[in-house]
């Protein structure tokens, strides 16, 4: 895929603040962010991310230890146990996805109205980092994804600039509709932007 990297690196079984190991099914909180010009994922334990939380004193060890600036979406999960020595991905988490996406940006009332290769505009207060081909590429896919589970609904098509929008909206949400622009991506590329959001989330997808 020319000029276009999605080799993500495998998330350690460690806290990213106290450095702590996160054991097999315990649980821990998840994080995509943007670092060194590429996706990443940083795992933090409970007691790090969430000081807030009952049972946990304030000013104790490990409160505030998370910087939240700059990440795309979070969840809290449970690490799998491990079979035959490696890790298990975790099933299609439709929550997981749809935040993720939501994180790209593509709402129908900010997406600039440009062709899709043409340099984009950053949303105000969305996290810098990813080029735009990128950011496309991963919401398009991520659009897919999220339509074959009937959690993005497919309200119609449109040509603009030549191009082709899809023109979407949530199942839940109907207030939340996107324009999301189709990069024409071929069946081999679509697989590994597919597959690489598979290891970036370490999920079934």
């Amino acid at each position: 895929m020319k000029d276009r990297a999605y080799q993500f690196p495998t998330p350690e079984h460690q806290c990213c603040a106290c450095q702590g190991d996160l054991s097999p099914g315990g649980e821990f909180y998840s994080t995509i962010c943007f670092l060194e010009e590429e996706f990443a994922r940083r795992n933090y334990c409970v007691s790090c991310w969430a000081p807030e939380e009952p049972g946990q004193e304030e000013g104790g060890e490990g409160s505030g230890r998370v910087d939240r600036s700059g990440i795309f979406a979070y969840w809290r999960t449970r690490r799998p146990e491990e079979q035959d020595g490696e890790a298990v991905k975790i099933r299609f988490d439709p929550l997981v996805v749809l935040e993720f996406f939501r994180g790209l940006g593509g709402k129908a009332e900010t997406e600039p109205k440009a062709e899709p290769g043409a340099a984009e505009e950053e949303e105000a207060g969305a996290p810098s980092g990813p080029s735009e081909s990128q950011r496309r590429d991963l919401r398009f896919v991520l659009s897919l994804l999220l339509i074959r589970k009937k959690i993005l609904l497919l309200k119609g098509t449109f040509i603009r600039d030549n191009f082709e929008w899809l023109e979407l909206q949530e199942r839940r949400e109907s207030d939340r509709t996107y324009e999301i622009a189709n990069p024409e991506l071929s069946e081999t590329e679509l697989e590994q932007v597919r597959d690489a959001i598979g290891e970036l989330l370490q999920m079934q997808v």
